[in-house]
């Protein structure tokens, strides 16, 4: 046989076989608009091949030459265009922030109490937003109930909970210090954390422009300075449930968001009491009103994944599907070093969670400077107000992110593509628009 039509046969066989892998992941991930698109075009070069081999020589030649030259064509451009990958920034002195401004502590200070007039009169300029935000019920207050009172009623008996867990976090240290070695102690850490559900962890030292200056929430008094002073930060990953994930903004998300936070209570408090047996100080940092640093630059440092359009972290195996618990502790280990995975490069091209974010809190444009750091600088005010209003914490710009499919072989083998790739980066943004749609199906949620 005529060696330009075994190389053009091969090069339609790869690329059959490669489509009717997307076929079967996008129906085992109840994709629906993935799958009849994948399989319109594994079916599309299934015809082409027949169409070729029926057709006589040279034309036979002519057309499977055709085939081989434009996928290696194809594969160089894809090898040529070799991505520089960029990292986070830093471009100036970070200052503390101070947890009374985070929009979250902001929420908790209600008109009349000393709380609110000590803020609003230090801070003014957010006191004429935050009082038309007040005018929305709370995130799973009464008039969101009804919406869905057995998912609501869970998520509130989530976070619950999870303030029930405060006395927990932090206790004294034994006097007799385990005396191993700080990789061991990493290796021990890593393994534990595993154990107890989950893979994706990382550790830094404490970088203290990422502790918080001040208590704006919590059990500890407000306005009292936090003195955080541990040398190192274990951070960690859970996965959120994707096929739940996909009914955002409802209120199966929250119900999701509670159950991970739950899960990464678990892990900080028993990892945080392990370590203290051991004869080091420790605390735990869990959700609800708890932190005393500052969770995704953290993570970022200790490799976990980069910060994205979207404001958050974007994970290097979950995308932004995940939530994140820490750990400070003064255990000696050893620090992980932050990655360049591409992400910056891909947020630059994509902006699909900004044209998917209801409340157009997400922005377009390109990243600024904000307390020394170059990111993308979302609008917390008009997102925090769409919370409100939608009784949730929407999660729509998680659920979109390209990077949230799911960690399996064939989206990892994209994600390696984009990580090593400008053209790949480039073709997996107009693929992701095309087979999964520019604003992507909801899906039913498995709660519901």
């Amino acid at each position: 046989m005529n060696i330009l039509i075994i190389a053009g046969a091969v090069s339609l066989i790869i690329l059959i076989c490669f489509f009717f892998l997307f076929a079967l992941y996008s129906l085992l991930e109840k994709e629906k608009r993935a799958f009849w698109r994948s399989s319109i075009v594994f079916l599309f070069l299934i015809i082409i091949s027949i169409i070729f081999f029926l057709a006589e020589a040279p034309l036979k030649n002519w057309l499977f030459g055709t085939a081989f030259i434009l996928l290696i064509l194809d594969l160089v451009i894809l090898v040529l265009s070799p991505l520089k990958r960029k990292s986070t920034e830093i471009v100036g002195g970070q200052n503390k922030v101070d947890e009374r401004d985070v929009i979250f502590a902001r929420f908790e200070y209600m008109e009349g109490a000393e709380t609110y007039e000590e803020y609003y009169g230090r801070r003014p300029e957010y006191k004429k937003i935050d009082d038309e935000i007040r005018k929305f019920p709370d995130i799973l207050s009464h008039p969101h109930l009804e919406k869905n009172l057995l998912l609501s009623a869970l998520a509130s008996a989530e976070f619950d909970f999870l303030e029930h867990q405060l006395t927990q976090v932090s206790g004294r240290e034994s006097r007799e210090k385990s005396q191993l070695p700080p990789s061991e102690n990493t290796r021990i850490i890593k393994k534990i954390i595993k154990y107890l559900g989950s893979d994706h962890c990382g550790i830094c030292l404490l970088n203290q422009a990422y502790v918080y200056s001040h208590v704006g929430r919590g059990p500890e008094h407000y306005s009292e300075e936090i003195k955080l002073e541990h040398k190192y930060a274990i951070v960690f990953a859970l996965e959120m449930d994707l096929g739940i994930v996909a009914s955002a903004p409802k209120e199966p998300v929250i119900v999701e968001t509670g159950r991970k936070y739950v899960e990464a209570a678990k892990i900080s408090i028993i990892v945080t009491n392990f370590i203290r047996r051991l004869g080091y100080p420790a605390r735990a940092h869990i959700a609800g009103s708890n932190y005393q640093a500052m969770l995704p630059p953290l993570a970022w440092l200790a490799g976990l994944g980069e910060l994205g359009r979207l404001g958050i972290l974007i994970t290097s195996k979950f995308g932004p599907r995940a939530r994140l618990g820490l750990i400070t502790t003064d255990l000696p280990l050893v620090a992980d070093k932050s990655k360049k995975l591409g992400i910056q490069n891909f947020c630059q091209k994509c902006k699909k969670c900004a044209k998917n974010c209801p409340a157009q809190a997400i922005p377009y444009e390109e990243k600024v400077e904000e307390n020394g750091v170059m990111r993308w600088v979302i609008n917390r005010e008009e997102c925090y107000k769409f919370w409100r209003k939608a009784g949730t914490d929407c999660a729509v710009c998680i659920y979109v992110c390209p990077y949230s499919k799911s960690d399996n072989a064939f989206h990892n083998f994209i994600r390696i593509m984009a990580q090593n790739s400008s053209a790949a980066q480039s073709l997996s943004v107009w693929a992701d628009d095309f087979f999964y749609g520019r604003i992507p199906l909801r899906r039913k949620s498995p709660l519901r």
